[in-house]
Formats: C-alpha cells, sequence, structure tokens
C-alpha cells in the first residue's frame, strides 16, 4: 500500500523533469534579442527556456554563457546599467536578474501572477518595467537592490536587499509591449484592450514619477498592440500592430502623427535611431522593412524563413532577426540601402524594393493601379502582384539552433516518446533514461506510430509535453505510482533474481530525481554523517526511507533538471539539478507524497 498523503492544499504539487540534449544552441523559437552597445556581444531569450550570450566581435560567433534557471519561455530581456547584470522575463511568471558574468541568479522577482511578457529599462534612472498576461505593469526600482557596505580594506561590497516594487493598474487586458526613455520620464504600454465595439489595441501613457495620475491613452489601432519605441526625449513614440500597421504618436498631444503600412500581416518588432527617424520592422509575413517616417518610404531588406518575432540593429546596423524558428540570422543590408536611398532621391521612377507606405499595400508596391506613372514604369506582365523585392538575398550569418520536438506519442510501454522535430526527423526517446534510444529519419510519423504498436497496456503513470522544443516529463500524485510492472518490462535486464520482481516506474524514478536529498537525510538519520542515531531524531527531520534495492533505479543525467511547482500554471518553487540536490532544501518545497517509499510487501515496495 502507498504512503498515505495528509495534506489541506487543494492540489498535490508537481514534479517535472526535461530531457535535453545541451549542446549551446536554442531548440525552439527566439522571442527577444539584446545587444550590447559596443555590439561585440548578442544576448537570446528561446523558447527552450534559456538565455544565451553570443560572441559577435569575432568572424566566428558562438555561444558563450547560458542562462538556463527559468522553466517555461524567456520572452524578453534587458542589460542593465554597465552590462554586467542581465534581466529576463519568462512565462513561469518570474524575472530574473542575472550576474552577466558567472551567469548566476542574483534576485527572483515573483509578483507577476502570469506570462511576463515585456521588459523596459531606463538606464538613468536604474528604473525597471515589467508587464504581461495578468494586465499589470510592475515598476522595480533596481538601486535598492544594489546597496552596498564596508568590506576588509574599506572596499564596498555589494549585497543583496529587497526590491522595491510599484505597481500601475489600469489596464483591463493583457500587456504585450513596454517602452520608456533612459531619463524614465515616461512609460508606454500596449495591450489587447478593447478601444471600441469593433477594435482592441490601447496604449497607455504612465509617468513613473507620478503614477497616481493618469497620463493619458492612444487610440487608433484595431487590433493588439505588439511593440512600441519611446524617442530618447520623450516625446514621441511608435507602435505596431497585428493590424499590420505601425503609428508614429506625439506625445505631447497624444494623437497619431502618422501610419504606415508596409507589412501586410501583424507587426511584431521594431527597432529604430534614437530620434525615431528610420525604423526596422518585422512580424508575421516574415518580412524585414526600413521605414523612413520623413519621407513615409519602406525599403523591403530581406525576406525571412519564417515569421519575426525580433528585429535587433548592432551599432554598425548589421540586421539580426530571430523567430520562431531556432536560427538567428544576420543581414548586412548596408550597402544596397544607401544605394536605394540615393536612387530614391535622384529618381521619381518606381523602385523594386521600396514603397510608399503611407496607405495600406493592396497592391503592388502600395500604388493604385490606376496610377498612370507606375503603368508607364512597369507593365502587369514583368511585374506581378507580388510585392517589394527584398534588396538581400542572403544573410551575411546564420547561428544554427537545434530541431525543436513539435510532436509526440506515448508507446504503449509508457516508457518509449515517439517524437517529430521540425527537420523532420522522427526518433524514439525513453524518459526513464532521458536518452533517445532510436532515429528512424525522414519517415511518415503516423505510419511509423502504427508500426511500433503492442499488444501491451500500462497505466499512465506520467505526461509529456514539448512546449520547450524538448520534452518535459510531469509527474502528479497520485497517477505516479499507478504503474507496477515485472523487472524486464520496466526496461531492466533480464536476470534470474529479477524474474518475478515488480518495479513501480514512478517511484524508481522519484527516488533518483531527488537521490541526493534523500541520502543526505538517510545519513542525517543514521549513526554516522551527524553522529545521530534514529533515537536522537529531530521532529523536523523527513520521515526516513527504509531499505530499498538501489540496483532497480533508473539513471538519470545529473544535470537533469528538477522542477518543482504548484501545476503548469504556477511559479516554481524548485529548480535545481539533481546533483545540485544537497539536502539543504525546504521540504516545504518538495512534494508531500515525495518518498520514503511504501512498507516492505507493500505493492510499491520491491527490495
Amino acid at each position: 500500500m502507498l504512503p498515505q498523503v495528509v495534506s489541506t492544499r487543494k492540489k498535490h504539487r508537481r514534479v517535472s523533469y526535461v530531457l535535453r540534449e545541451e549542446t549551446g544552441r536554442h531548440r525552439s523559437g527566439i522571442n527577444s534579442m539584446v545587444m550590447t552597445r559596443r555590439g561585440d556581444y548578442l544576448y537570446s531569450a528561446g523558447r527552450d527556456a534559456t538565455a544565451r550570450c553570443w560572441s559577435t566581435g569575432t568572424s566566428r560567433i558562438r555561444c558563450e554563457r547560458t542562462f538556463d534557471e527559468h522553466t517555461d519561455w524567456v520572452n524578453d530581456l534587458v542589460l542593465l546599467g554597465d552590462e554586467s547584470r542581465l534581466v529576463t522575463a519568462s512565462s513561469d511568471t518570474t524575472l530574473k536578474i542575472w550576474n552577466t558574468a558567472n551567469q548566476r541568479v542574483i534576485h527572483t522577482l515573483d509578483e507577476h501572477q502570469d506570462y511576463v511578457k515585456a521588459l523596459a529599462y531606463a538606464r538613468h534612472t536604474g528604473q525597471l518595467a515589467s508587464a504581461g498576461l495578468d494586465r499589470d505593469v510592475l515598476l522595480w526600482d533596481l538601486e535598492t537592490g544594489q546597496k552596498t557596505v564596508s568590506g576588509p580594506g574599506g572596499q564596498r561590497v555589494p549585497v543583496q536587499s529587497q526590491i522595491n516594487m510599484t505597481p500601475c493598474s489600469g489596464h483591463r487586458d493583457s500587456v504585450y509591449c513596454l517602452a520608456t526613455n533612459p531619463a524614465g520620464t515616461l512609460l508606454v504600454s500596449g495591450s489587447t484592450e478593447r478601444v471600441s465595439t469593433h477594435a482592441i489595441g490601447l496604449l497607455r501613457i504612465w509617468d513613473p514619477r507620478a503614477l497616481d495620475k493618469k497620463v493619458g491613452r492612444l487610440k487608433g489601432h484595431t487590433d493588439n498592440v505588439r511593440c512600441v519605441i519611446v524617442s530618447e526625449d520623450g516625446t514621441k513614440c511608435i507602435s505596431g500592430s497585428s493590424d499590420a500597421t505601425m503609428k508614429l504618436w506625439d506625445l505631447g498631444s497624444q494623437r497619431c502623427i502618422q501610419t504606415i503600412a508596409a507589412h501586410t500581416d501583424s507587426v511584431w518588432s521594431m527597432a529604430s535611431d534614437p530620434g525615431l527617424s528610420r525604423v526596422w520592422s518585422g512580424g508575421r509575413d516574415k518580412q524585414v522593412f526600413c521605414t523612413d517616417f520623413k519621407s513615409c518610404e519602406s525599403t523591403l531588406l530581406c525576406r525571412a524563413r519564417e515569421p519575426v518575432l525580433k528585429v535587433c540593429v548592432s551599432p554598425d546596423e548589421l540586421v539580426w532577426v530571430s523567430g520562431t524558428h531556432s536560427d538567428m540570422e544576420c543581414w548586412d543590408c548596408r550597402g544596397p540601402l544607401q544605394k536605394e536611398r540615393d536612387r530614391n532621391r535622384n529618381s521619381r521612377a518606381p523602385s523594386l524594393h521600396t514603397i510608399s507606405a503611407v496607405q495600406r499595400r493592396n497592391m503592388p508596391f502600395g500604388v493604385s493601379a490606376a496610377s498612370s506613372s507606375f503603368a508607364a514604369a512597369i507593365s502587369a506582365a514583368e511585374q506581378p502582384d507580388s510585392g517589394p523585392v527584398p534588396l538581400t538575398e542572403q544573410p551575411l550569418v546564420v547561428v544554427q539552433g537545434l530541431p525543436a520536438i513539435t510532436k509526440h506519442d506515448f508507446l504503449e510501454n509508457r516508457r518509449h516518446v515517439l517524437t517529430l522535430d521540425t527537420a523532420g526527423m522522427v526518433s524514439v526517446w525513453d524518459v526513464t533514461s532521458g536518452k533517445r534510444v532510436k532515429d528512424f529519419g525522414k519517415v511518415d510519423f503516423d505510419q511509423q506510430r502504427k508500426a511500433l504498436e503492442e499488444e501491451l497496456v500500462v497505466p499512465a503513470w506520467c505526461s509529456v509535453d514539448c512546449r520547450l522544443g524538448s520534452l518535459t516529463v510531469n509527474l502528479d500524485f497520485p497517477q505516479v505510482f499507478a504503474a507496477e510492472l515485472y523487472a524486464v518490462d520496466a526496461g531492466h535486464e533480464r536476470l534470474p533474481d529479477l524474474e518475478d520482481h515488480k518495479v513501480n516506474v514512478g517511484f524508481r524514478i522519484t527516488r533518483m530525481l531527488f537521490k541526493y536529498w534523500i541520502a543526505y537525510h538517510c545519513q542525517r538519520r543514521g549513526v554516522g554523517g551527524n553522529g545521530m542515531s534514529r533515537e536522537q531524531d529531530d521532529d523536523d527531520l523527513p520521515p526516513m526511507p527504509e531499505e530499498v534495492d538501489e540496483s532497480l533505479d533508473y539513471k538519470l543525467a545529473e544535470d537533469t533538471r528538477v522542477v518543482v511547482s504548484e501545476g503548469s500554471m504556477s511559479a516554481p518553487l524548485l529548480c535545481k539539478r539533481i546533483a545540485e540536490m544537497d539536502g539543504a532544501e525546504d521540504p516545504q518545497l518538495l512534494p508531500e507524497w515525495l518518498p520514503p517509499p511504501p512498507q516492505r510487501g507493500s505493492p510499491a515496495h520491491h527490495p
């Protein structure tokens, strides 16, 4: 009989672990990028729950550092101050402040109640803003978290302290983007808030110095506002929306000055020069434009392979593009773009690469079919209705990622999972060893699944998902202890001594995940170690596990990350690798159903 779990909580805690082959590359889409002021390093935020730092100052671009403490998508990131600290925002509802040199977490901020989607940083005041699907915009005073004390020799030594937070309430729907100016005199947030019966998409203006006063709202978009940029002087901003337009706003009069309709689908990312005179944009249509807001002309720079999630421009105007795939592309459009500008200044003839984007593009180049000048320049036979031609056909550099798993199905033995990735490769993973055990190549997934069918019924002791581009195995009580198999069926060698032995798969996996925590407390309970006997046990110690045959425990990689949470939509309570468990973890953070094992002779006890 399994141990009885007594808990006042309505929901039992979940334990998850990720099967990931770490190779220094992203395995899923890249939501955001930010470059250092010198342009020598690029930081990326991935849907594989990691942020990475890439050296871009040399001819060979490689991953220098990995920031791996989040448990869900990393949606945005910013560099602070002297760029020695990095802030990441995640769908695990937390923000993390990192030391960029040693990749260690300095602070974890967990005030949000839902996915955190956007960050904005005012570098002159040290104030950070965050926002997400919980509708709240939170302001963090990072200077309060950087206090120093006198150390040896009179040196100032930094110490951790509480970071002050101030909420900005007012949005009635999810917030997807934030922007501020360096001085932090204003903050602009964009949301899916409804502005009329038939339109959504509202921008709110905040004054971080006087949050009790409402500054203003900007209406004009007809769909979700996905990105926003504020000019350095704080007088203007530009917004991009799922209505396929970009709008230039005067923040003093709170009115739209200009609407640019170069894209044919949602605008998801923008970058600009300090004065907002030129804007690089990308989105769902896979196109990257450079728009001159003085002439209202948009030049198509390139066309990416996948929808564009982020456009980042280096100090020397190389254009970095990331999207829903795991690659990052660097495009050098500087020479062709300068030639295009010179040509447009000296000629009135229509261009193959540039459009007048003041009106929506429903005809080639945004020009009416009745335009006689257009008809005289290019005949319909010579130029089909396909829009402008990219200035550059191939990227300068492609930083290749790894294929993401997009489809999976458990086999009947409930240990093996058939997977399909974005490269079309079909493979089998063993969730009890954490390894890929077989590759079938590029074959039909459904046909291969049918070929692997077995006449075997094993209870579902775990579930899996591929949200991070890798397999995540989830253990929930009481299902975790549901599968009890003969040792051979559970994946162990066929040995005479094991012929009649049964193994509880979930029990053995849980023991493996927390083996160092269990070992520490076993030692603390026994004689030796801390010199404590069973009679000397403290009341606060967890129950002592009975002796169990460890040879039947599964073997997972020591760097496998273990996550304890209240469920799929909650912030992680604990996130550590197997090897990092040292027994110091608070038992209150661990699942209440964590072994000790059941009594000897009960169905789940297998010596």
